[in-house]
Order: C-alpha cells, then structure tokens, then sequence
C-alpha cells in the first residue's frame, strides 16, 4: 500500500472515530436527560458522607495521575484504591487509564452532565472538604514543585 493510501485510510478511521465520539456523546445527553434522578441517587449511594468520595469526583474532573491526585486528597498513594473503587468498573462514574507504569483517572461525563458541582447535598462537602485541606495542608517546596507525571500509586 502506499503512503497515499495509508494516508487516506487512517484519515477515514479518525473520521469515523469522531462520528462514533459524538454519537455516543449525543446517547450520554439523552440517557442523561431521561435517568437523571436514577444517576444522582446512586451517586448519592457511593459517595455517602464521604467528603473524601465527593473530592476525588471534583477532582477526576480532568484526567489526573493516580499519584497527584492521592496528594491533593492528602492521602498515601497506597491507599487511593479502596477510596477510588467505588466508582471504577461496571459504575462507570471513573475511568482508569494505564501509560506505561502509571495510572490516571478522569470521572464520566454523565457525572457533568448531571451537574455534579451545583447539587446541593456535594456542593456542601465540597466546600468543606476544600477548607479542611486549606486548614491541614501548608505547601512545602517538594510539594509546590510536584510535577503532574509522578510515578503510579498501587491502584487497581
């Protein structure tokens, strides 16, 4: 096959990956519109009265290392997994992703869809999570010069 053809086959397969990306963005919204209310209780479930759960959804917001993230949890990286297991596998509400030795997370976008942040009951968790960890963390120069790509913590 030539470059050309290669070209053009690999231009076909990004074009239909960005057709299926949007459909299954597009079934997200409607499924998320119709089972709203189901969505937001079993997330009430899984989190409970865990400031700690309510963090790591804020916080998964974006992808983010399993390491940084046991940081800004204040948490040893050893024990993120029970805290993060919750919502990993058939739940869907975290996606984990390997590269190399490290682990990421990023939470699912029906957790924005239902508007995560602005439901009362996390808001309030949030916000007291966000000033106990004000309260217990001063920064130190390890921690201030922390990169975004540590190494993974023990999760699985």
């Amino acid at each position: 096959m030539s470059d050309g053809k290669i070209y053009d086959k690999l231009e076909e397969m990004d074009n239909k990956l960005e057709r299926i990306k949007s459909d299954t963005h597009n079934l997200n919204r409607l499924a998320t519109l119709r089972d709203q209310d189901i969505i937001v209780n079993e997330l009430r479930k899984l989190i409970g009265r865990s400031e700690l759960r309510a963090a790591i959804l804020y916080l998964t917001k974006d992808e983010i290392n399993a390491r940084v993230l046991a940081s800004k949890l204040g948490i040893a990286p050893n024990n993120l997994a029970a805290s993060i297991e919750p919502f990993l596998g058939n739940r869907g509400y975290i996606t984990a992703t390997n590269r190399g030795r490290e682990r990421y997370f990023q939470r699912s976008e029906l957790v924005d869809l239902v508007g995560f942040e602005s439901i009362e009951d996390f808001s309030k968790m949030l916000q007291s999570w966000e000033q106990k960890r004000a309260a217990t963390v001063t920064p130190t120069p390890a921690t201030a010069a922390s990169s975004g790509t540590g190494g993974g913590a023990n999760v699985p």
